[in-house]
């Protein structure tokens, strides 16, 4: 046999069925949200390991150019 306070906690978390489809749609949202924010971190620590590497890349051809252009300078002083 069911006690009365049994059938109070039972039907303190009965909520109507309005409510309940809010309640699921709420929380389908909540995890759409939570799997779009880890998309969003991985395309971020992505992005930002491609642009340490341009920014690398960009170093090195920036060297390469100046020792080109002093190559070039010490050439043309050379000759003259």
């Amino acid at each position: 046999m069911t006690t009365s306070s049994e059938h109070a906690g039972v039907s303190d978390h009965a909520a109507p069925a309005g409510m309940s489809l809010q309640t699921d749609e709420a929380k389908a949202t909540v995890e759409e949200i939570k799997a779009e924010n880890v998309a969003l971190e991985k395309a971020d620590v992505a992005a930002e390991a491609q642009a340490e590497a341009v920014v690398e890349e960009a170093k090195q051809l920036a060297e390469v150019a100046e020792e080109m252009l002093e190559e070039l300078k010490e050439g043309e002083s050379g000759h003259a």
